[in-house]
């Protein structure tokens, strides 16, 4: 993983000094991961194809189909990211550079099928506002309401199911102090409805074991020693790769239910798509890992 650009590391240190974190200071410097937040704006006018929106209808180009569940019935359209307005955003330059990145959610299952479609800029110059072909999944009673995104860069810390507990507590500093902490460093930014690159929202912190088990067709299990092992086992023994692909998947968007815009996933839970850092890095986004998480 990259480091902290010197403007988010300078500015986590000093949060660190201000809170009385020095003691954590090594474990957060090294797990704080760097990250782009969308919030809503105002509500979507079909004017503008291409930009950044949640729910309604995408920006589809001609010949390119509405992703449809297996049984046939159309998936719910999550949200559009125009990757230009995220290009400065992101300083490990993830993403690619133009284009635009959508987003389908099905229905729920112990994983949600799903798909992820990459546009390039030049597939976006023939691409119109499409209407699903029949209600989608997730809509069969109502439609969800669009709103227009604006994304800003953010750091986060890791939360419930991924801090190490002993690495940030001691004598004077507990649970309370460091989600504090992570206040803080949210600073004056809006409740995200979507984050990208962060820590998943989870009580276990094993959703990257599930997203490699489900991407190279292994047996789900909640136990990470047995994800590692099976694996193992899938990649020939290697016990080393097996790590590799758990420590190197990445967060690519996580979605908050929304009351404005209608979303509710489960009970009030939240929509985590996972892919691999290499593919992530090539610009591959046909083999990804969706799940939802609900309290």
């Amino acid at each position: 993983m990259m480091r902290l650009s010197d403007e988010n590391r300078l500015r986590l240190q000093q949060l660190i000094k201000e809170q009385d974190f020095a003691h954590a200071q090594e474990y957060l410097l090294n797990s704080a991961r760097q990250t782009v937040n969308l919030t809503l704006t105002e509500p979507e006018n079909d004017e503008q194809v291409g930009n950044s929106r949640v729910a309604g209808e995408p920006d589809l180009p001609e010949g390119t189909p509405w992703p449809l569940e297996s049984d046939g019935v159309p998936m719910t359209f999550v949200c559009q990211l125009n990757l230009e307005e995220l290009k400065d955003l992101d300083p490990e330059n993830r993403l690619p550079k133009s284009g635009c990145l959508l987003f389908f959610a099905g229905d729920y299952d112990l994983d949600v099928e799903h798909q992820v479609l990459y546009l390039s800029s030049k597939q976006m110059q023939t691409a119109s506002r499409r209407s699903a072909p029949a209600p989608t999944v997730h809509e069969q009673d109502e439609a969800f309401h669009s709103y227009r995104l604006q994304a800003q860069a953010s750091l986060a810390l890791p939360g419930y199911g991924y801090v190490d507990e002993e690495a940030v507590e001691d004598d004077d500093h507990g649970w309370e102090e460091y989600e504090d902490l992570m206040f803080e460093l949210a600073g004056q930014q809006d409740s995200p409805t979507m984050k990208m690159f962060g820590y998943a929202e989870g009580q276990h912190g094993d959703d990257e074991y599930l997203a490699a088990l489900k991407l190279f067709g292994c047996e789900s299990t909640y136990a990470p020693e047995e994800a590692i092992m099976r694996l193992t086992k899938a990649f020939g023994g290697d016990r080393e790769r097996a790590k590799r692909e758990v420590a190197d998947m990445v967060l690519l968007i996580e979605v908050d239910s929304d009351d404005s815009v209608g979303f509710l996933w489960g009970d009030a839970g939240v929509l985590h798509v996972f892919i691999r850092r290499e593919d992530l890095m090539q610009g591959k986004f046909d083999r990804t890992y969706c799940s939802f998480y609900s309290s």
